[in-house]
C-alpha cells in the first residue's frame, strides 16, 4: 500500500536508502519511515502509525458521478472514510469505457472526503472500485 500511495520510483529510492544505510546493523520502524519521508518529501507518521502500530482498519464509502464541463465530461469519484480515525491508502478505480478500452487510476485517499475529478476519455460504462482487491479496507457504494 505505501508504494501505490507515494509511488513507485519514492518507493524503491527509500528501500534503497534503508537498505544503503542499515546494511548490517540493527535498524526499527521508525528508520525506514525516515528513509520512505527522504525518498517521497512527504510525512508518513499517520500512514505508519495505522498500519503498524495500529490493528483497525478502514471503512469507505465510495460513490461517482459525471459532470459536463465546457462541453466534456468529468467523472468525480468520491471516498468519504467511515472509520474514527483517518487512514492513509491507495485505491484503484477501472474505468470501462463503451469502446472497450478500459483505464486504471489510482486515487490516494488521504483525508475524510477524498474527491478526484477524472477527465472522460469517452462513453463511460462502469467505474469499478478496488477489483485488485488490493486496498486493505472495507468499501461500501
Amino acid at each position: 500500500m505505501l508504494r501505490g500511495l507515494i509511488g513507485d520510483e519514492a518507493f524503491f529510492t527509500g528501500l534503497q536508502r534503508f537498505y544503503h544505510q542499515w546494511r548490517f546493523q540493527k535498524a526499527g520502524t521508525d528508520d525506514l519511515q525516515l528513509a520512505f519521508e527522504l525518498a517521497s518529501g512527504q510525512p508518513l507518521a499517520r500512514f505508519f502509525d495505522r498500519w503498524i502500530h495500529e490493528s483497525s482498519l478502514p471503512e469507505l464509502r465510495f460513490s461517482s458521478r459525471i459532470q459536463t464541463v465546457s462541453e466534456s465530461e468529468e467523472l468525480i469519484l468520491r471516498f468519504e472514510q467511515q472509520t474514527q480515525q483517518v487512514f492513509d491508502l491507495p485505491v484503484t478505480v477501472d474505468l470501462q469505457y463503451r469502446s472497450r478500452a478500459d483505464e486504471s487510476i489510482v486515487v490516494p485517499v488521504t483525508e475524510r472526503v477524498t474527491e478526484v475529478s477524472i477527465p472522460l476519455r469517452g462513453r463511460l460504462r462502469r467505474a469499478r472500485v478496488d477489483s485488485d482487491k488490493l486496498a486493505l479496507a472495507r468499501i461500501d457504494q
